[in-house]
């Protein structure tokens, strides 16, 4: 054999062993078949239209909430903690990297890059209106995200924000040039605000996981592109070979 030959099969050795931990990775995220039907129940209930003879608005709100503890859950490596009170204010959503995701990551040798959120805590805001959010709340989250020190957001709602996605106005263009003043305030430091609606929830029950999101729009956001070009397809050709790690490792 050749140093072309031996070169070759030795690059092949490490790749698969690569794939082969980008498939454990994988693993931890992928829904089951229940985990999809619960989730698509949850997302029939958030679209019901809100009357307000038989509900309230705190119940309404929950809708959204119940949806998005259930997104957090089921990304394995996060945890949430609901209505987080400080001394000025009450938060949504406070997520955490949980015990078992560090350790997961720590068990299977993954880098903690694999992970789209550099931070360890992030905030969560949940606003279940019919109409899209304007800078009005764009501006409160960021008060928030400053006051606490923390450097990524995401706001959970049905419509979105005002404005174009790829633009610089309303409420959308914002959070872009937040992102910019952040990052020149910091040095660099990288500062997100990203925003989930139904569109996206509809692309978790087919089969897209919150981190590819999460991802997609971390590059619309530095490109000025639409995130959806950013998405991979959805059919993940290394199942089998995923349920064959897995049974291999337990």
């Amino acid at each position: 054999m050749n140093n072309d030959q031996e070169n070759l099969n030795l690059r092949d050795y490490f790749d698969q062993i690569v794939q082969d931990e980008l498939a454990i990775f994988e693993s931890f995220l992928q829904w089951t078949d229940r985990d999809q039907e619960e989730f698509r129940v949850l997302l029939d209930n958030l679209k019901q239209p809100y009357n307000k003879e038989v509900e309230t608005t705190k119940s309404k709100g929950d809708r959204l909430e119940n949806l998005v503890e259930f997104i957090i859950k089921k990304s394995y490596f996060f945890e949430v903690y609901k209505k987080v009170h400080t001394e000025t204010n009450e938060i949504d959503e406070v997520i955490v990297l949980s015990s078992r995701g560090k350790q997961a990551l720590k068990r299977f040798n993954l880098t903690r890059d694999l992970i789209p959120i550099d931070e360890n805590i992030f905030l969560g805001e949940c606003k279940n209106y019919e109409s899209n959010l304007n800078v009005t709340y764009v501006g409160k989250f960021y008060s928030l995200m400053t006051v606490t020190d923390i450097s990524f957001g995401i706001i959970f709602t049905q419509k979105g924000l005002t404005g174009e996605s790829e633009s610089y106005r309303d409420a959308n263009g914002l959070v872009k040039v937040l992102r910019m003043v952040e990052k020149s305030k910091n040095k660099g430091k990288e500062f997100y605000i990203l925003s989930f609606a139904l569109e996206d929830y509809e692309k978790l029950l087919q089969g897209t996981t919150f981190f590819e999101l999460v991802k997609a729009k971390k590059l619309e956001m530095q490109l000025a592109s639409n995130y959806c070009n950013f998405l991979k397809d959805n059919q993940h050709d290394s199942e089998s070979k995923i349920k064959e790690i897995i049974s291999e490792i337990t």
